[in-house]
């Protein structure tokens, strides 16, 4: 089974039901309830996700829809190790680094995520939510 990394734009899509894109995301977040693969969120993001959700629906919705999301993923942690690798990573954004090393130090195999661009020097290979799909189709 795939260990996979969602990133947190593609699960934005889906707790915000972000148009057009909510589809597509839900579809890759549901190989993980059909057991194809094995999901993950790096630890950084959920404090983002919360942030972004809290502003949009309030904190209440916001914490039930992150309890929800966390009965199905797991946490990729970020130790003083992923953060001292994300600083020494050829990423350029910060945040997308320490993912990448957060998934990495996890032994996670993709990084699903609607930004390929921001990973391409990731060692743990990015792939959009529909290539995820096709590839698990295949």
């Amino acid at each position: 089974m795939k260990r996979v990394l969602f990133d947190s734009d593609v699960l934005l899509d889906i707790l915000a039901q972000r148009q057009p894109f909510v589809v597509a995301s839900a579809r890759a977040l549901n190989t993980v309830m059909q057991k194809q693969v094995q999901g993950f969120v790096s630890g950084h993001a959920v404090t983002n996700i919360f942030y972004i959700l809290r502003r949009q629906i309030g904190s209440e919705t916001a914490r039930k829809l992150i309890e929800t999301l966390l009965q199905n993923i797991q946490i990729a942690s970020v130790t003083h190790e992923v953060i001292r690798q994300a600083l020494k990573s050829p990423i350029k954004d910060f945040e997308d680094a320490v993912t990448s090393a957060a998934a990495m130090a996890t032994g996670l195999e993709i990084i699903v995520t609607r930004n390929k661009a921001d990973f391409v020097a990731s060692s743990v290979p990015a792939m959009l939510p529909e290539e995820l799909l096709k590839m698990l189709s295949e």
